[in-house]
């Protein structure tokens, strides 16, 4: 899927179902992981969300979710990894995409941005829902349970 064209549906379920493969490897235990949300530096939480919106194409401003994001990041990821992702946002613009998509970048990159655009960990843990990016990303759908609007609104094209 390209980053900077739009999906189609099909093509967003497909990346997003390889990523969730990405997502059942086992959180690894160092001393970077038992660091308090609270404690992440403001630097560091900065430098994800530019990574974040650069890669992904969206706009977030969410900084306590990206806080939270980044957490989850720090329990699963060495501490490398998540230094070597952070690093992007050092890169000169126009750059990130390319660099990457570099192995052994490419997995911690698609990690990170499945979390950041599903707001999901695995199947079992949920950090956002509604304020997903995925749900803006995608004009064709809405989060499941949210009504989208007065009795036959399903009948017009979506915004």
């Amino acid at each position: 899927m390209s980053l900077l064209g739009r999906a189609s549906r099909r093509q967003f379920l497909l990346t997003l179902s390889g990523c969730v493969a990405g997502m059942v490897s086992p959180a690894h235990s160092h001393a970077f992981a038992s660091a308090d949300v609270a404690t992440l530096p403001a630097s560091q939480v900065q430098a994800f969300m530019a990574v974040c919106n650069t890669l992904a194409g969206t706009a977030i401003s969410n900084t306590p979710l990206a806080r939270q994001y980044l957490a989850v990041l720090v329990e699963h990821l060495e501490p490398s990894q998540i230094h070597a992702l952070l690093a992007l946002a050092k890169l000169p613009a126009g750059t990130e995409g390319a660099a990457s998509l570099r192995k052994p970048l490419r997995e911690v990159v698609e990690f990170a941005l499945q979390l950041w655009m599903s707001g999901m960990v695995g199947n079992d843990r949920v950090l956002a829902y509604v304020e997903a990016p995925v749900w803006s990303t995608l004009p064709f759908t809405k989060p499941p349970g949210v009504c989208g609007g007065a009795f036959g609104y399903w009948a017009n094209a979506p915004i």
